[in-house]
């Protein structure tokens, strides 16, 4: 009687680890960290044709596959750097960026491992620039806020089962942006700007994977006080499912 119940309940946990190992996780959490060089031009801020700089990139990141397949993403990130010029040495100044977004992603095809996935997304960036006569940030800062409404899509391929490759591309339709002097409303004949990304994860385990990512950013404002940034990102991070 005993080894019967031992049987059982042995054939009852491995039933269970089987069915929880192949059961398709549907949340993600990824953190990753890299390398932000990048090119900053803000005439309402500084007379500089343009600032150079380069930090470290904190990101991280949610992701929920809905039981149609569907994504919901919630992505932050921040970065701190210094913003140097060649002009005047006293014209360089503290910079510390961070960013919001979320995305919903509609699945509109799926066929041999490929997968194409279409929505909106809201992004939001906070960016501070220090000013140079203090040691710390405070009040009398220069500061901007950047609202995006835009559309999103991603390509996902699945090389085999512990590889894939993955690629979004976002484009913001209308910006609000608010700085220390005004705020006001963008739309496409003003503003412009390109969000890339490329992503490249292997499979360690049920639970983990590892990631590499390359993200592209452009955003041009065209206003008498001119806003150019260009942003180039690599990371490397690692993803828990469940």
């Amino acid at each position: 009687m005993k080894l019967n119940r031992l049987l059982f309940t042995t054939a009852i946990l491995s039933a269970v680890s089987v069915q929880s190992q192949t059961t398709p996780k549907k949340n993600q959490l990824e953190f990753s960290v890299g390398n932000n060089f990048g090119y900053l031009k803000n005439l309402e801020f500084a007379p500089v044709a343009m600032y150079e700089y380069e930090g470290l990139v904190y990101k991280l990141n949610y992701t929920h596959t809905s039981k149609k397949e569907n994504l919901f993403e919630v992505k932050m990130d921040y970065l701190s750097s210094e913003l140097k010029t060649d002009k005047l040495s006293n014209l360089n100044t503290d910079y510390a960026k961070a960013g919001l977004g979320f995305s919903y992603l509609k699945q509109i095809y799926n066929k041999d491992k490929f997968a194409v996935y279409l929505g909106l997304q809201s992004q939001t960036n906070i960016s501070i620039y220090r000013n140079p006569n203090t040691s710390s940030f405070n009040n009398e800062d220069y500061y901007t806020l950047h609202q995006e409404f835009g559309i999103a899509g991603r390509l996902s391929y699945q090389l085999n089962d512990k590889q894939y490759l993955s690629s979004k591309l976002t484009l913001p339709a209308a910006l609000l942006r608010v700085t220390n002097a005004e705020g006001k409303f963008y739309a496409l004949d003003n503003y412009q700007s390109i969000l890339w990304n490329i992503e490249y994860g292997y499979k360690l385990s049920n639970h983990f994977e590892v990631k590499a990512a390359y993200n592209f950013n452009y955003a041009r404002l065209q206003v008498p006080s001119a806003y150019r940034e260009l942003q180039h990102q690599l990371n490397l991070g690692i993803n828990y499912k469940f």
